[in-house]
């Protein structure tokens, strides 16, 4: 049974660059594009891009009948519950949408080289269309070459932006204004707040802090007295936390660029006695932080959905193959999850409820 489609126009947010429009099929121009002959595009990294809420993500409706694509999917690491879950809606979209899915990952994060080298074999077996999620912005830059030499469509889910024909995720900046403006409604006389920063290099890390700045600065009451690297690991998040506790023992909340770092951060805020007074919001919605929220050693996420996320990348990538003009934008929605509405969008096993975009 199909699980979501791009026809839920209500409740997603659809991005289309306005110099040129939607791509797809006998599309030309935009960036990194192969020649005039191709029939795509690769310029969703492009400047000028505009949301539109409440768009259909495709106007020709169903999937046109088709089977039998083949789709090379390189993601970051399946370590990370996040990751996880894109790879479940990747699942269920090829098996409602017929294709064949190849999927592999890094052994980390961090693991650049070792992603380049999975991309680039993939690449060499000649997919119909290839969903990336690359860990910086550079470091899958020779496959990408190749992709666009052969023609063939490029799906970039959640991070990193890069030249590709159609970018899936969310809109990371509203991630950090997002957890901003919690932490302030939950301490209204206000008070000094920390950031855990993800990875350098990584898109949705630059985002997020500047989200999160911008956000902090519309409070005049809040008052941010450290950003500190965890790049995405809950150890250097926990150790980073230890030490500006110490620093600022006041501290009333603190925005961790992502779900594995906020339960470091959780960790260190109940080690040392401080659950009730700080406020703790991450990034991502995965099962921990789910159950962080629930226990109440964490606050609030704010979570694209990630099983959206795979779901739309997969069935981007086919309505491109089968013909279909798709927007150069499709942005996931960016949920604050906390405990006033966590059974809305989340199984009891801190899984995304499936059929919510239906």
């Amino acid at each position: 049974m199909k699980q979501s489609s791009f026809g839920a126009g209500a409740a997603v947010v659809v991005a289309t660059l306005l110099l040129a429009g939607c791509t797809g099929a006998g599309a030309t121009g935009g960036g990194g594009e192969s020649g005039d002959d191709c029939a795509f595009t690769y310029g969703s990294d492009q400047e000028g891009i505009a949301s539109v809420d409440g768009v259909d993500i495709a106007a020709d409706g169903p999937v046109p009948d088709g089977s039998g694509e083949r789709i090379g999917v390189v993601l970051k690491a399946l370590s990370n519950q996040y990751w996880q879950g894109i790879e479940l809606g990747v699942e269920a979209a090829a098996e409602d949408f017929d294709v064949e899915i190849t999927l592999q990952a890094a052994s980390s994060e961090s693991a650049q080289n070792e992603q380049l080298t999975i991309a680039q074999t993939m690449v060499n077996q000649g997919y119909d269309a290839y969903i990336l999620a690359p860990e910086s912005t550079s470091n899958l830059n020779p496959a990408i070459e190749t992709i666009v030499s052969q023609c063939a469509p490029i799906v970039n889910v959640d991070d990193a932006r890069i030249a590709a024909t159609v970018y899936v995720g969310p809109d990371h900046e509203s991630n950090g204004t997002q957890a901003a403006d919690f932490i302030a409604q939950a301490n209204p006389n206000g008070g000094k707040v920390a950031q855990i920063e993800g990875q350098a290099g990584s898109s949705a890390a630059i985002l997020r802090i500047a989200g999160f700045e911008e956000g902090v600065a519309s409070h005049d009451n809040l008052d941010l007295v450290a950003s500190v690297p965890g790049n995405w690991d809950a150890n250097e998040a926990f150790a980073a936390t230890t030490q500006i506790l110490q620093q600022h023992p006041d501290l009333v909340g603190i925005y961790a660029n992502n779900d594995t770092m906020a339960i470091g951060v959780a960790q260190a805020v109940a080690e040392a006695g401080k659950t009730e007074q700080v406020t703790i919001v991450g990034t991502d919605g995965v099962p921990e932080a789910i159950s962080g929220i629930r226990n109440g050693s964490m606050a609030a996420t704010v979570s694209p959905l990630p099983y959206y996320e795979g779901y739309w990348a997969v069935e981007a990538a086919v309505r491109l193959l089968r013909g279909e003009a798709v927007a150069p934008w499709v942005v996931a929605p960016a949920q604050l999850i906390d405990q006033n509405n966590v059974d809305e969008f989340y199984t009891d096993s801190g899984l995304v409820i499936e059929g919510l975009y239906e």
